[in-house]
């Protein structure tokens, strides 16, 4: 129903992160019940998704993909729901991008995975002014978003290719960090002003639903907070929605962002339609069958989990204070451990690459397999000298 429920609670801790190659918290997923997909190239993708024709619900109703695709192009902004860590959830948002772009070419794609700060990085990637991983670095894309790219590029490069806007329609992390430890009232003036100016509070039933995701984790201040957070993501996602779509009337919207923010007729959707009360809109969700709720969404793509070859991981959570990366907790068994880190070590480099930020790492960690060794050197409290260990990656 919501997004993956380890995202969410992870946007209210300090910068920690399960380092499961770049795949966020899926150490904990069923992965073995994915179906494997090696996608090395963007044209094995795209011919992949030739022979890709997913059946779809609505209204307890089965239709084909292309009859999904005649009733979407009616619809001036098209929200499709994800997982973030599910790849068929990110090529069923693919499949809709390309198939609403065949019909309107002057579409846009706007996505909860980048920040709006980071607007002009986007489109310097996107004008080939800059490469991926500068585009990593620049966006702090593991610092502030955490998932493996590897699942996003097939559509971000399909917006380079066919010269797509992709609108970064996130709220800064380092606002909704603030709130959700002190509230609104915890922003300066200047800081609120980067803000909606109004953050409505949810209705009784998507309060509900949140509330019961973070029930087993605080008081009712935090979830007061939470909440709110919750609702800055929603209102400013909407807010940045309208103001690429006000200015472009000609425009269709495709929006990616966690099933939570468009659920149950809330969220961004709702919001979109309070500041464009005539726009037309629909929401999409990938979901199997037997997690279906009708009221949830208008239409549903039955899926399968399908996953990428896995990179290597040391199985630690992280923090990343000023430029060093340190080690906050470490999974029992994991490959950190076995090779002798320990909690507080702070990562200085991997095989000869200095670690100064979670972009170094995950970017480093994502040219391994697991099974292969690599050299790290940590900087231990108390030592004067870096400690190498070999960590053979699982």
């Amino acid at each position: 129903m919501f997004q993956n429920p380890h995202r969410l609670l992870t946007k209210m801790m300090n910068h920690k992160l399960l380092v499961a190659c770049c795949l966020g918290f899926t150490l904990f997923a069923a992965s073995g019940q994915a179906a494997m997909l090696e996608h090395r190239s963007q044209p094995e993708v795209l011919a992949w998704l030739g022979n890709y024709q997913p059946e779809v619900v609505s209204a307890d109703k089965r239709l084909p993909f292309p009859a999904l695709m005649d009733a979407l192009g009616h619809n001036r902004v098209v929200f499709v729901g994800e997982t973030h860590d599910r790849y068929d959830h990110h090529l069923n948002q693919l499949a809709i991008l390309q198939a609403l772009h065949q019909r309107n070419p002057r579409l846009a794609i706007g996505v909860e995975w980048f920040q709006q700060p980071f607007q002009p990085v986007v489109d310097d990637f996107l004008a080939g002014k800059i490469d991926e991983n500068e585009l990593l670095r620049r966006t702090a894309y593991f610092d502030r978003w955490r998932y493996d790219y590897r699942m996003l590029r097939p559509i971000m490069e399909y917006a380079k290719a066919n010269h797509l806007p992709v609108i970064a329609l996130n709220a800064p992390a380092e606002l909704t960090r603030k709130v959700s430890h002190g509230g609104l009232q915890a922003l300066s003036p200047a800081e609120r002003a980067q803000l909606p100016a109004s953050i409505s509070p949810p209705d009784e039933a998507y309060r509900s639903r949140l509330a019961k995701i973070f029930a087993e984790h605080s008081g009712k201040q935090q979830l007061e907070n939470f909440v709110q957070v919750q609702r800055i993501w929603d209102e400013t996602m909407a807010q940045n929605i309208s103001r690429f779509l006000q200015p472009n009337p000609a425009w269709q919207m495709v929006v990616f962002s966690g099933s939570g923010h468009i659920s149950h007729g809330a969220g961004i959707p709702q919001d979109v339609a309070q500041q464009m009360p005539d726009i037309k809109l629909a929401t999409v969700v990938s979901s199997d069958m037997r997690d279906i709720q009708p009221d949830m969404a208008d239409y549903f793509i039955l899926t399968r989990p399908y996953s990428l070859p896995p990179t290597g991981k040391l199985g630690v959570w992280l923090n990343t204070i000023g430029k060093t990366v340190q080690i906050g907790e470490m999974a029992a068994g994991s490959a950190a451990q076995k090779a002798g880190l320990q909690t507080g070590d702070r990562l200085a480099s991997l095989d000869g690459i200095a670690i100064t930020s979670m972009t170094d790492l995950m970017l480093t960690l994502a040219q391994y397999k697991p099974g292969q060794q690599v050299q790290v050197q940590v900087a231990r409290a108390g030592e004067t000298n870096l400690s190498a260990y070999a960590v053979t990656l699982q």
